[in-house]
Parts: structure tokens; C-alpha cells; sequence
């Protein structure tokens, strides 16, 4: 495999080579220069990979923190122990403590009086506190997908932000290259029209043209600066890592998405909470001990009491609990459908998607190569004073265009498939088959 990417990568760079030097006849500095924008080098340092580097998915774990899902962690984990904890208790309430005490002093004159002091609690019943089992467990099972969802969710925005910045860069560096050409066509117009083979007009549309392109730059370099702060914002790094070209991962069965299963967690806590609800309908027996003094002007007892209070029937208000409860699960089981069929739909899209951007990049290619030596051929005309300074401007324009699209093909082409990756369900930290940049292996 190693050796297949080593090849690709020559072959790539050979041919960015052959472009750079078509559109730009200028020193070679100004070609080695956009090259290292891309990643391209003449040693085996840099080699182009075609899976994410192990620099590109750590960035997954900073961004994942910053996720607003992540906040959820500490309510599922709290509400997994109170469950349990309530699980391995046989009280269903608190316990009351009751003082009573009674006496005659103000309807006789016999003197009684009596006190109690007590206490009275309601226990659980065994299949209540299996059903909080059951919710702790479905709390605990959701808390545990959690963190793959995390991830998820964590690699499509990293994937989202790379890309972004990734194109920025390109359409900033053409921008500078594209910039210095125009000064240096500039600097040839005002060369010739100081030895009078070209008129003053010549050199006034080339310094217009020269101020476009820098115009031009300051607004990439503008963007590029934005999109630069808001990766350094969810990455703490300000640099793109090496190695974000991904392999492209095959489907996986659909029960295996993270988003679907983070949807279906959300489904089974529903039922859990449905099962536990219903076990309500019997409460259970409330238990009251304690002991009691009676005493008047011949007797002076104590005793002891146990009551025992069992509720008969099912309680009418906990059917409203139960209807509400169930109705929560239908439309738990209504979300999983939808997911899955959006899922299906955003990976036959997806996959699409990555078709097209594969076919655009190659008509680009087409176009970049036929603007390069229409490019070529306007330059000769006009130094050979048979075409007028107009001419080669707008084809000058042209071959910016072109160069500028077939580049954002490319990277479009990297990021559908990247996309793709994120759609079918890949998280950054499970794509298979990472390749580590020469020197960290």
C-alpha cells in the first residue's frame, strides 16, 4: 500500500508541476513555493497519504469537548446512580416520624393521657425495583454510546472546519501567485512601452489589473485569517495537521451508526421508564411501628403497635403517567424511523455526491489544460505585438479561473469523500487504516 501512495504522490506532484510552470513562467522559487502549500515535496517527508494522520485525529478528542452533547454526560451518569441507588432500597418515600399525645384536661377529671411516637414508611415492591434497575441499566447503556457519538459528531465538524480552511488556503496562495505573475506582466508592459513597442494605455490596464489582484488577495487572506481563528477555536491549533486525505470507507449496517444508536438509547430509556411507570400502579405496603403510653388516675400502660397499611386496586391518576409515558415511546419509535430513512437517503446522496466532484474535477483538469496553452499562445501574441493587452488580460483572468477551480476540485473531490466517510457513520477515531506521516512512524 505504501509503495501505491508513494507513486500517487509523484505522479501528483509531477503533474502540479508541469500546470505551475505552464501558468506561471517564472522562477522555479515561486512553484516550489505553491507546492509546499499543498502538501508536496521532492522527499519522502511529506508523502501524501490517503488516510487521516494520527496528528489530524487527535484533534477529534479538543473538539469533541467543546460539543454542547457533552454537557449531557453528567445528567445521564447522575440519573444512572439515583435509579440504581433507589433500586437497592426498600423505601419507596421517606420515612415520617409521628408524635401523638392526647389528654382529657379540658372535657373530664379522671386525668388520662396518652402518648405515641412512631414511625411510618412505604416499601417497595420486588418488581419496582427491578423496573428502576431496568431505567439505571438504560441510563448507564446510553451514557456508554454517548462517547462514540461524541466522537462523531466531533469528526464531522473537524471535517467540516479542515475543509474550509483547506480550500481557503488554496484559494489564498493562487490568489498571492496569481498577484506576483500580474506584477511581473506589469513590470514586462512597462518594459515595453519604455522602448515604445506598446502604448501607455498598455501599462495603465496592467497596473488596473495588478490592483485587482491584489484586491483579490486581501480578501482571501481575509477569509482565510476567519476561518483560521475558528479552527484555532475548536482545535486550539492554528495550523492544519498533515494527512487529511481519508480513505474511502465502505457502508456500514445502518444499526451500527452512532446517530442511530445514540437515537435508539433514547428509545430503550423510554421503554425502561414506561416498564417502571407501570409498576406504579400497585403501590406498595406502607408499614407505621412505634409505641404508646396510656395512662390515667388508676392505670398507667405502654405498648407497642405495627400497623400495616396495603393499598387495593390500581391507582387512577398513574394511568395518565402511563399514557404519557407510552405515548414518549411511540415517538422515540418514530424518530428511529425517520432517522434511519434520512440516513439512508444522506449516504445514497453523499455517495453522489463523491461521483460528481470526481467528475468535475476531471472536466476541470480538461479546462485547466486547454486555458494553459491558450494562455501560453496569448503571451507569445502579445510580445510578438499581434494581439492587444485586452486580449491577454481577459485570458490571463481566464487561466486564474481555471487554475483556481481545478485546485478546488481537488479538494472538493477529498472532502465528498471525507463527507461521505462522516454520512455512512466513520468517526475520525475508527476510520481504518491510519497512516502516520514519515518521522512518526
Amino acid at each position: 500500500m505504501m509503495s501505491v501512495i508513494i507513486q500517487y504522490g509523484w505522479f501528483i506532484m509531477a503533474k502540479f508541476l508541469v500546470i505551475n510552470a505552464n501558468l506561471f513562467s517564472s522562477v522555479s522559487h515561486r512553484i516550489r513555493l505553491v507546492c509546499c502549500v499543498f502538501g508536496l515535496s521532492s522527499g519522502l517527508s511529506s508523502a501524501v497519504s490517503f488516510a487521516a494522520s494520527a496528528d489530524y485525529v487527535a484533534l477529534v478528542e479538543p473538539v469533541a469537548q467543546q460539543q454542547p452533547e457533552a454537557l449531557m454526560a453528567a445528567g445521564l451518569q447522575s440519573l444512572s446512580k439515583a435509579n440504581q441507588s433507589l433500586s437497592q432500597s426498600w423505601l419507596s418515600d421517606a420515612v415520617a416520624i409521628t408524635v401523638a399525645h392526647e389528654n382529657d384536661a379540658l372535657t373530664s377529671n379522671l386525668d388520662t393521657q396518652n402518648w405515641a411516637v412512631g414511625a411510618e414508611f412505604s416499601v417497595l415492591l420486588p418488581k419496582q425495583q427491578s423496573a428502576l434497575q431496568g431505567v439505571s441499566d438504560a441510563y448507564r447503556a446510553q451514557l456508554s454510546i454517548q462517547q462514540d457519538y461524541l466522537n462523531w459528531l466531533a469528526s464531522g465538524k473537524l471535517r467540516q472546519l479542515t475543509w474550509a480552511y483547506k480550500k481557503a488556503q488554496i484559494e489564498a496562495s493562487l490568489a498571492e501567485s496569481a498577484f506576483k505573475n500580474s506584477v511581473e506582466m506589469q513590470e514586462n508592459v512597462q518594459r515595453k512601452v519604455e522602448v515604445g513597442d506598446s502604448a501607455q494605455l498598455d501599462l495603465l490596464l496592467a497596473e488596473k489589473f495588478v490592483l485587482e489582484q491584489q484586491a483579490f488577495v486581501q480578501q482571501k487572506q481575509g477569509q482565510l485569517s476567519l476561518l483560521q481563528k475558528e479552527f484555532e477555536f475548536w482545535t486550539n491549533q492554528s495550523e492544519l495537521p498533515k494527512g487529511i486525505v481519508e480513505m474511502r470507507q465502505s457502508s456500514q449496517p445502518l444499526n451500527e451508526h452512532p446517530k442511530l444508536h445514540w437515537i435508539q438509547s433514547a428509545y430503550e430509556v423510554s421503554k425502561a421508564q414506561y416498564s417502571q411507570q407501570k409498576t406504579l400502579n400497585q403501590a406498595g405496603p406502607t408499614f407505621s411501628i412505634g409505641a404508646q403510653n396510656d395512662k390515667n388516675n388508676t392505670e398507667d400502660n405502654t405498648f407497642l403497635f405495627v400497623e400495616v397499611s396495603i393499598p387495593i386496586g390500581s391507582a387512577p391518576m398513574n394511568q395518565v403517567s402511563i399514557a404519557e409515558k407510552q405515548q414518549a415511546i411511540q415517538a422515540q419509535s418514530v424518530e428511529v424511523k425517520r432517522t434511519e430513512q434520512a440516513l439512508n437517503m444522506a449516504i445514497l446522496a453523499a455517495e453522489q455526491d463523491v461521483l460528481m466532484s470526481e467528475k468535475s474535477r476531471l472536466l476541470a483538469e480538461q479546462q485547466h489544460k486547454i486555458s494553459q496553452e491558450t494562455l501560453r499562445l496569448a503571451e507569445q501574441a502579445y510580445q510578438l505585438g499581434e494581439s492587444s493587452i485586452q486580449s491577454l488580460l481577459l485570458i490571463k483572468k481566464e487561466a486564474i479561473v481555471a487554475q483556481l477551480s481545478v485546485e478546488l476540485a481537488s479538494a472538493n473531490f477529498e472532502q465528498a469523500i471525507a463527507q461521505a466517510n462522516q454520512i455512512k457513520g466513520h468517526s475520525l477515531m475508527n476510520v481504518s487504516h491510519v497512516v502516520l506521516e514519515r518521522g512518526q512512524e
